[in-house]
C-alpha cells in the first residue's frame, strides 16, 4: 500500500475512554489519506484490548513491554512515522469537526513554504460529572507577527498552543528527552530551527481536554523545573544573540532568584542585570510591601474592574 500523506501519532496512557473518543474523532474524518500510529505506555490491557475490537486497517498498534514514561512514549510514536505530514495528537484531545484533518493539511498544502501550522483550540474542562466549561483560544495577530519576525521570540511566551494543535513536515524532529515543562517548545524550536516559515488559522480544529492529571498540571507557578527548561532553551538554541530573548531570559533569573553568576553565564551584562534587578526590586518587593501594609490599614482598597 502506499505511505499515507498524514501520520497521526497518539501516545497513550491507561486512559481507554480518551483514546476511544480521539479514535473515533479521527473515524468520521472526511480527509482519509492518513495512518495512525497509537503507542501505548499502559500497564494494562484496556486500550489493546480496545484496538483489537475495533480492527482497523489504518491504525498501527505497540504496546510497549514496560512504560517508556511521558516524553520518550511520544517520541515513539513520531519515531513510527512515515507520512510526509505528521500530526501529533495527545490521546486526550480529539478532532472538533469531521472536516479538521482536511483544513490542517490544506493549511501546508497551500502553502508549500511553511514548515509548521497550527489553529486555534477549543479548551474543555472536564470534573466528575463529565464536561464542565469550554472555551476557544487562538494566537492573536500580534503573536503571529512578531513570530513570523523571529521565530525565536516563541521564547517569549508559547501561543502555538499544545503540541495537538499543530501540524508539521516530516522532519525528524523529536521532543528533547532532557525537558519538562516546556517539552513543546524544544519541539517547535526543533522544528523551526531551520525554516522558519508558519501558517495558522484561528479555527478550532482540535478540542483539548483539560483535567487534573494532565503532565503540564505537574508544574506549580515557581517550580524551578520551569526556569531550568528556560534556560536549557536559551543555551542550546543560542538564543542570546536575540535582544529580546536575552532580555526575558534576565526576567526570568530575577523572578527564580538564580542571581548574577546565572546571568553572566547566560551572556548578559552586568548593567543590564543591576539596572533590571534595581527595578525588579522596587516594583516586587517595596511596592509589594507598601500595597500590603495599606490594605491591612484599610488606606487602599481593591479598584473595581
Amino acid at each position: 500500500m502506499p505511505e499515507a500523506k498524514v501520520s497521526i501519532c497518539i501516545p497513550a496512557y491507561n486512559n481507554v475512554s480518551e483514546v476511544e473518543r480521539l479514535l473515533e474523532s479521527i473515524r468520521i474524518q472526511k480527509y482519509e489519506n492518513y495512518e495512525i500510529i497509537l503507542t501505548d505506555d499502559s500497564t494494562n490491557d484496556e486500550i489493546s484490548d480496545l484496538i483489537g475490537r475495533i480492527g482497523w486497517e489504518k491504525l498501527r498498534y505497540i504496546h510497549n513491554p514496560e512504560p517508556l514514561g511521558h516524553i520518550f512514549n511520544w517520541n515513539r510514536a513520531l519515531a513510527e512515522a512515515k507520512g510526509e505530514y505528521i500530526k501529533i495528537m495527545f490521546s486526550d484531545d480529539w478532532f472538533t469537526g469531521a472536516d479538521s484533518l482536511e483544513k490542517l493539511a490544506a493549511l501546508l498544502d497551500n502553502k508549500p513554504e511553511a514548515s509548521l501550522g497550527f489553529c486555534g483550540t477549543k479548551q474543555v474542562s472536564f470534573d466528575g460529572q463529565g464536561e464542565k466549561d469550554s472555551y476557544e483560544r487562538y494566537a492573536k495577530e500580534w503573536y503571529t507577527d512578531r513570530l513570523k519576525r523571529d521565530y525565536r521570540n516563541l521564547f517569549l511566551g508559547n501561543e502555538i498552543g499544545a503540541p495537538s494543535a499543530t501540524i508539521y513536515r516530516a522532519c525528524n524532529a523529536r521532543f528533547d528527552e532532557k525537558s519538562n515543562w516546556a517539552s513543546d517548545m524544544f519541539l517547535y524550536f526543533e522544528i523551526l530551527k531551520n525554516n522558519p516559515v508558519v501558517v495558522h488559522t484561528r479555527e478550532a480544529l482540535i478540542s483539548i481536554g483539560i483535567h487534573e492529571e494532565q503532565y503540564t498540571g505537574m508544574f506549580k507557578e515557581k517550580d524551578i523545573r520551569k526556569f531550568n527548561d528556560m534556560q536549557y532553551l536559551y543555551q542550546k538554541y543560542n538564543l542570546w544573540e536575540s535582544r529580546d530573548c536575552r532580555d526575558y531570559m534576565l526576567l526570568q533569573i530575577l523572578k527564580f532568584k538564580q542571581g548574577w553568576k546565572m546571568a553572566k553565564s547566560c551572556r548578559i551584562s552586568f548593567g543590564s542585570y543591576w539596572k533590571q534587578g534595581v527595578v525588579w526590586f522596587w516594583k516586587n518587593t517595596i511596592l509589594g510591601l507598601w500595597y500590603g501594609a495599606m490594605h491591612k490599614l484599610g488606606l487602599r482598597k481593591e479598584t473595581a474592574v
